[in-house]
């Protein structure tokens, strides 16, 4: 990407970002979206325009173990197992987070039912991010208009970018 056109996708995603702590890690998540959610080990958001949501839990690990492992049994229990016959799920990548192993899988489907409502109107893209330094797991999962793609998109990696753990 040319540095023109990251700067344009930049400046679309403007928005400003506020500090949140769980668990043992802390991230930022657009300070102008109302918390639609709380507990203890999370805060779910949704935008002013209801075009795009996110969700984020942190959990300690018990017992301690290694980063990678603590990963792949988070991709485990997020997946679930496929039913005989059934589809595949999206496969997880793997990639480094805050420094620590992580994994993240991009989901396309639509919010309608009926076959003539699945137009790109109703489209959604849901990624899904699960990390872990071997202390303290994460699950984000952040739901977008499809149509959105280029502003949600640069928004998430300033919120991906934020994530850090404690020491």
């Amino acid at each position: 990407m040319n540095a023109l056109l990251l700067s344009l996708v930049l400046a679309q995603s403007g928005e400003s970002l506020s500090k949140h702590d769980f668990k043992g890690i802390s991230l930022k998540a657009p300070k102008s979206w109302p918390v639609t959610g709380e507990e203890e080990t999370g805060k779910e958001w949704a935008s002013t325009d209801d075009r795009a949501q996110m969700a984020f839990t942190a959990y300690p690990v018990d017992p301690v173990r290694p980063a990678r492992a603590c990963v792949k049994q988070l991709i485990e229990a997020v997946q679930g197992e496929v039913p005989d016959g059934g589809v595949a799920p999206t496969p997880f990548t793997n990639t480094t987070i805050g420094g620590q192993p992580a994994a993240r899988k991009i989901t396309t489907d639509y919010v309608a039912e009926k076959e003539e409502d699945k137009t790109e109107a109703n489209k959604v893209t849901t990624t899904t991010i699960v990390g872990c330094n071997g202390k303290t797991k994460w699950l984000l999962t952040f739901v977008n208009r499809t149509a959105d793609g280029a502003k949600e998109g640069a928004l998430l990696k300033r919120v991906i970018d934020s994530i850090t753990y404690s020491k």
